[in-house]
């Protein structure tokens, strides 16, 4: 089961390589003055997530729940590295953090862009840069929680001795992990808290109820705002925001699938000691996937960058949007 998973791990990165290198030279070479200050936010995006997908490869992560227990493990080539190899694991859940809430912040830009536009004067020019502080509190907090919250202890390897074994033919005393164990039993069953573990899997829940709720809140009204402009704005300026919208709305859609809701799980699940088995460790390659797939959205949505991968010439020289269309 985990060949398979690394085998998926490991396609998604050569696949990625290809489609986000490809996201990048449209953005810079085909549609600089068309996206206006909104290709930085684009470009920071798709240059992190090469980041993340290296991490990604080189943590290896896999997924286990056992009862009351999650676990992220990490089965790259330096799973057997005392407290580096636990860091690597933090890493990994710190750049999942940062991707997330990257992606906020283009439908942050977005909502003030259409919706507040007396805002605008707060992230033009340099200004824009305040935009990623957002992303960068959530990044470290992320890791604190993870590198203070969900450390590694003797009872939690004791419980993943036998699974580790029979999943993975490893031993728990030797192999790195990031774990949540929400309650342990004493020798009188008697069902005790662990409240570090608790308090840092409810705060990476906070933080990612902060990104989902900032991207539903930014999102849905800058569709309305989009709806009652619609009526004043050029063909061409409507077009293109209605793009970019529907690129931001897929890019949304599909890391809630793959990244959302399989994290969701990982944290809701040992609560009522539910092991779905293939489907809770599947989002060690639904986590994968997503930044493999994520470019393909922005090609093939945005007229501009699907005509020149499709070598539509004739539909190009049409399509010649003015950077005010993003602004």
């Amino acid at each position: 089961m985990y060949l398979f998973i690394h085998t998926i791990q490991q396609f998604s990165f050569v696949f990625y390589q290809i489609t986000n290198f490809i996201l990048l030279y449209l953005i810079w070479k085909k549609a600089r003055a068309l996206l206006g200050p909104f290709r930085y936010l684009m470009s920071t995006f798709s240059v992190y997530s090469i980041v993340y997908n290296y991490v990604d490869i080189i943590t290896h992560p896999l997924v286990l729940i056992e009862k009351q227990m999650y676990v992220v493990i990490n089965h790259g080539p330096l799973r057997y590295t005392e407290w580096f190899g636990f860091v690597l694991v933090c890493m990994f859940g710190a750049s999942f953090g940062l991707c997330i809430s990257l992606l906020c912040t283009e439908f942050i830009f977005r909502y003030i862009v259409i919706c507040r536009h007396n805002y605008r004067k707060y992230i033009d020019g340099h200004r824009i840069l305040l935009l990623f502080i957002f992303p960068f509190v959530i990044s470290v907090t992320w890791f604190f929680f993870c590198y203070f919250g969900l450390t590694i202890t003797s009872e939690k390897r004791r419980i993943l001795k036998i699974p580790f074994m029979n999943n993975y033919e490893e031993d728990s005393e030797k192999l790195m992990f990031a774990g949540g164990l929400y309650w342990s039993v004493d020798q009188n069953g008697v069902k005790n808290w662990c409240i570090r573990d608790c308090l840092a899997s409810l705060g990476l829940t906070v933080l990612m109820g902060i990104c989902c709720s900032t991207i539903l809140f930014c999102g849905v009204n800058t569709y309305h705002k989009m709806k009652e402009l619609r009526t004043s704005l050029s063909k061409q300026t409507a077009a293109l925001n209605n793009q970019l919208f529907l690129t931001l709305t897929l890019q949304t859609l599909l890391p809630f699938l793959l990244m959302y809701a399989p994290v969701g799980l990982l944290f809701f699940l040992p609560l009522f000691e539910i092991n779905l088995g293939f489907l809770a460790s599947s989002s060690a390659a639904s986590t994968a996937i997503y930044p493999a797939l994520e470019p393909l959205i922005a090609i093939f949505c945005i007229n501009l960058f699907r005509n020149v991968v499709l070598c539509n010439k004739k539909k190009n020289a049409v399509y010649d949007l003015s950077s005010t269309a993003v602004q």
